[in-house]
C-alpha cells in the first residue's frame, strides 16, 4: 500500500481531508500529524509516498517540514502538496520546496481529486519503474518486475504471472494473496480468476453479455473483465 502523510492540526479539516482521499483510493496508508515534531518522527520511521503539508502549524510551519523532508535524500523528489488558506505563500514553496501543488481550504472535492488523481499516477509509474515481486517457488525466489507483469491468473490451487516475456507458475497462491503483494501497484483484480496490470493494457473489447477480454501489445492470451468488476474497473481505469 502506498503511505501517504497528512500534517494538519484542524481536527475537522484533516477528518475532512482524509475522508476525500480515501475515498479516491482505498488502497492507502495515512499517516496523521497535527504538528510539525509529529511529522518529522512519522517521516524519520516510515518510509512516506506523498505529503499533504498544512503551512501554518502550532510549533512550525509546514515549510519547515518540507525543508526537512528535502534536506533528505530518499525524498529529494518526493511529491509535496501544501494545504493552505494563503495564496502568497505559493511562490516561495514552489521556488525553494519543489511543491507539486497547493490545496485551499475549505477543501473541494474536485480539486483533491484532481490533484490526487495526477500524484498517485506518477507515484505508480516512478515506482514501477525498479520495483519488483517476490514469489517463493520451491528452493528458490522469484523476482518479477511490476512492469512487466502483463496480468495474473489464479488456476485452482496455484496463480499464473504473465510477463511480456515468460509465463510463471506461482504454487499455493491464492488470489488474495496476489492481491495484497500487488496493493501499492497499478492493478486490479477484474475477474474472480484475474488481476491485471492497468498500465500494460493494450486494448479492451466490449461485449453485451459476456465476459471483456483485455489484450496487451504483441502477446498472444487475453485477460478478462467480468460483469461484476466492469463498473468499478471503468471508474478507476478511465478515471
Amino acid at each position: 500500500m502506498l503511505n501517504i502523510l497528512v500534517v494538519e492540526d484542524n481536527q475537522v479539516e484533516r477528518k475532512n481531508l482524509i475522508r476525500m482521499l480515501k475515498c479516491l483510493n482505498k488502497n492507502l496508508n495515512i499517516f496523521q500529524a497535527t504538528t510539525g515534531e509529529d511529522a518529522i518522527k512519522i517521516v524519520n520511521e516510515e518510509r512516506i509516498s506523498l505529503f499533504f503539508l498544512d503551512i501554518e502549524l502550532p510549533d512550525f510551519s509546514g515549510l519547515k517540514i518540507a525543508e526537512k523532508i528535502r534536506s533528505m535524500p530518499q525524498y529529494e523528489l518526493t511529491y509535496i502538496v501544501f494545504i493552505t488558506t494563503h495564496v502568497y505563500y505559493q511562490l516561495e514553496a514552489f521556488k525553494k520546496y519543489h511543491c507539486y501543488d497547493f490545496i485551499e481550504k475549505p477543501y473541494k472535492q474536485e480539486q483533491v481529486s484532481k490533484i490526487f488523481d495526477r500524484l498517485i499516477r506518477g507515484v505508480i509509474q516512478n515506482s514501477n519503474t525498479n520495483q519488483a515481486i517476490r514469489f517463493e517457488i520451491k528452493s528458490c525466489i522469484l523476482k518479477v518486475f511490476i512492469r512487466d507483469i502483463l496480468f495474473i491468473e489464479s488456476q485452482g490451487k496455484k496463480c499464473m504471472v504473465y510477463t511480456k516475456s515468460d509465463q510463471y507458475t506461482i504454487p499455493n497462491m491464492t488470489m488474495k494473496q496476489v492481491l495484497e503483494k500487488v496493493a501499492a501497484y497499478q492493478f486490479m483484480q477484474t475477474h474472480k480468476s484475474y488481476i491485471i496490470n492497468l498500465e500494460n493494457i493494450y486494448r479492451i473489447e466490449k461485449h453485451e453479455k459476456n465476459a471483456w477480454p483485455v489484450y496487451f501489445k504483441e502477446y498472444p492470451l487475453v485477460a478478462y473483465i467480468s460483469h461484476k468488476y466492469r463498473d468499478i474497473f471503468l471508474e478507476q481505469y478511465l478515471g
